[in-house]
């Protein structure tokens, strides 16, 4: 016979809960063991307790579950949690996942969805969903974002002009460049050089895919 899979029931609103709890039971072989109406009532007889995971709502009086999952943490308190809410932010998610959230779903997820979490978490010990990719994607962009904006920030406006133009399809020599900016070859050597120095470039080369990775040079 498979296990049973005991289950902590963490949330405020008690209609939900029990809404929860019938319909995690209607699961298989899902039995919930424990119900707590916040994060502080959790942790304080959490010692005392066995399960095999935690579901618990996110936004709470008292502790919310960020809090509760963080002093989980702290205290290596190793129960996996599935968190659910209608707090679906990027910013939100990856710092839960951050704390050692093993999943983390929408309260507006069917059923089905919901059960194929429990699955996967008994399974493998992770629910990993779109949520977790889209908002794991907006932050690796929203990160380059900033890189590529503090680099921009270093570049003078003459900087920028000849990295335009050394990745120009034209493909400008150094003199080239020289006079089409009005000043002496040993000018340009001289952006050339500061752009090696600022940013650890070795060549033309260099300079090309440098303009091109920050959008200075347009393909």
């Amino acid at each position: 016979m498979p296990k049973i899979c005991s289950i902590i029931l963490v949330e405020d609103h008690v209609v939900v809960r029990n809404g929860f709890k019938e319909l995690i039971q209607t699961m298989g072989n899902f039995k919930v063991t424990a119900e707590f109406d916040n994060g502080k009532q959790l942790i304080d007889k959490i010692g005392n307790l066995t399960a095999d995971l935690i579901i618990m709502d996110l936004t709470m009086p008292v502790m919310d579950g960020a809090a509760a999952v963080k002093w989980m943490k702290e205290h290596d308190i190793e129960i996996p949690v599935l968190i659910l809410t209608l707090d679906t932010s990027d910013k939100t998610i990856i710092e839960l996942y951050k704390l050692g959230i093993r999943g983390y779903l929408s309260k507006t997820c069917t059923a089905d969805t919901l059960k194929w979490a429990l699955e996967e978490i008994q399974r493998t010990g992770y629910y990993h969903n779109e949520l977790l990719s889209v908002a794991m994607r907006n932050d690796q962009q929203a990160k380059a974002r900033d890189v590529n904006a503090d680099v921009l920030d270093k570049l003078t406006e003459r900087e920028k002009h000849f990295l335009e133009l050394v990745g120009d399809k034209e493909e400008y020599t150094y003199e080239q460049i020289a006079d089409i900016m009005h000043v002496h070859r040993r000018t340009v050597d001289g952006y050339r050089e500061s752009l090696f120095e600022k940013f650890n470039i070795k060549s033309k080369t260099g300079l090309v895919l440098f303009a091109i990775k920050h959008g200075i040079v347009k393909i």
